[in-house]
């Protein structure tokens, strides 16, 4: 399904060329003769790691700008200040790494729990971390910025201890999250429900699967809803305020948090508005103990990072197989094919782009657009390099289907068809008129054989056997 999704971005406009796929038949080719399979016997884990934290690199190179949450990695240079009651400031050289050679590498945001304050600064936009504020901080690569924090007086650093300290970061590279907190919940909720030692009273630092109503002036509001979501007790997902009012509470309870939106809340309909959320805990589980207990994992950092890593596996593997693959020449009937439907992926782009010039008030030809868009011919590249791309994929999935021994029958389509169509609140003809059979098919033959390609994955982290009843 999230090939689908994937797919139908480019290929949504224009895909009836392709029906059916009748210019280039794979029951009669030889598609040995154009790719030379991998091995995929055995796929190892700690390669699949790679390629993803290689698509990683690929996103973060694709934007100089981003906003930093749970699993991100960053590089930063950072000098360090303490503030002294006067007003002036004293050098921290303990703490500040700040050249070419010497700074902070490969940092893991909100991984421990002693750095949370440090990690929410660099997630919000504050310069005074004792100040509550929930609007996010764009991070630019190569721009500084400052903020202060009080340490605790138990700091080992007691040059810092029981002071308050300036920091100044200048992050120099990072690596995303391909998947946020919200993406993984699923899995989470899985884990739990597999190997839950509940709780009875809610502590700081538990995960805990609440449902919750906000209201404002005693009215709903988007956004303020959940049930069944699992959060972590001092995390920070929440504004100021409601994760310290879950403590002491016990499982199955009832009650009401009241809370302030930050003045300078990203929602201006909710910002310096006080809201009052109904909780109802469903379940408490000490995460440290439970996942000691269960995994290889010795905190939930670990156990969320493996399932980033497993989200992105289920989306990519097949592009995993196709990257230890070789090309050995291009079927032409299907590069013909595909290139006829990227040349109209770029036609509909720039229609659509001359469309919005003149809603502006803004008049250029359609050679200048597409020069635009595409500039100095470049359009003829990447139609020539997107259907290469397609048409190896198209006859790689077509040899793992060989080799897996399956057929994808009309049957099987149909009932995935419906199954999507329900999702989506769409009917199965409408699916089909904007996104084409031939390209719906091929993404749920992707998702067949990526469940198979993961159940050849070795070297996987193992998680205790779960005893069944007899």
């Amino acid at each position: 399904m999230k090939k689908l999704l994937c797919l139908a971005l480019v290929l949504a406009l224009c895909v009836s060329v392709f029906a059916g796929c009748g210019k280039f038949d794979v029951t009669k080719e030889d598609l040995g003769s154009y790719v030379t399979l991998g091995n995929i016997d055995e796929i190892q884990y700690s390669e699949l790691v790679k390629f993803y934290n290689v698509r990683r690199a690929r996103v973060a190179a694709e934007s100089p700008t981003f906003y930093i949450n749970a699993g991100y990695n960053i590089g930063f240079a950072v000098t360090s200040e303490i503030v002294n009651e006067d007003g002036t400031t004293t050098a921290l050289a303990d703490w500040t790494r700040n050249s070419d050679t010497d700074y902070v590498k490969n940092y893991d945001a909100f991984r421990y729990d002693t750095n949370v304050v440090f990690d929410s600064a660099l997630m919000c936009l504050t310069t005074d971390t004792t100040v509550s504020v929930a609007t996010p901080r764009l991070i630019r690569i190569g721009e500084a910025f400052s903020f202060t924090m009080p340490i605790p007086e138990t700091c080992e650093n007691t040059e810092a201890a029981g002071k308050t300290v300036k920091f100044t970061v200048t992050v120099r590279e990072y690596l995303p999250s391909l998947y946020t907190d919200s993406e993984i919940t699923a899995k989470l909720q899985n884990f739990y429900n597999t190997y839950i030692v509940e709780k009875q009273i809610v502590e700081d630092g538990d995960s805990i699967q609440i449902d919750f109503v906000g209201k404002i002036d005693g009215e709903q509001f988007k956004g303020g809803t959940a049930n069944d979501y699992v959060l972590t007790v001092g995390e920070g997902a929440f504004i100021a305020g409601f994760e310290e009012q879950l403590i002491g509470h016990k499982d199955g309870e009832r009650f009401d948090i009241t809370v302030t939106f930050p003045a300078d809340y990203e929602d201006e309909t909710l910002a310096g508005k006080e809201a009052v959320f109904s909780v109802k805990i469903d379940k408490i589980v000490s995460d440290g103990e439970i996942i000691a207990d269960n995994t290889p994992f010795e905190s939930l950092w670990e156990l969320k990072e493996y399932y980033r890593v497993e989200s992105y596996i289920e989306f990519a593997i097949a592009d995993y197989v196709g990257s230890v693959s070789t090309p050995v020449a291009y079927p032409k009937k299907l590069v013909k094919t595909f290139e006829e439907i990227y040349e109209s992926y770029v036609a509909q782009v720039v229609t659509e782009k001359l469309a919005q010039f003149a809603d502006e008030g803004k008049s250029y030809t359609k050679a200048e657009v597409k020069d635009m868009i595409y500039p100095n011919g470049s359009d003829k590249l990447f139609i020539e390099e997107n259907a290469k791309s397609a048409a190896y994929h198209y006859v790689l999935v077509h040899l793992l289907l060989a080799e897996f021994d399956l057929e994808y029958t009309d049957k099987d389509y149909r009932k995935d068809l419906a199954q999507l169509a329900s999702s989506l609140s769409r009917t199965a003809a409408d699916l089909e008129d904007m996104m084409g059979a031939e390209i719906l098919r091929m993404s749920f033959i992707d998702a067949v054989l990526a469940e198979h390609l993961m159940s050849r994955i070795v070297g996987a982290p193992e998680f205790r056997a779960v005893e069944t009843e007899k």
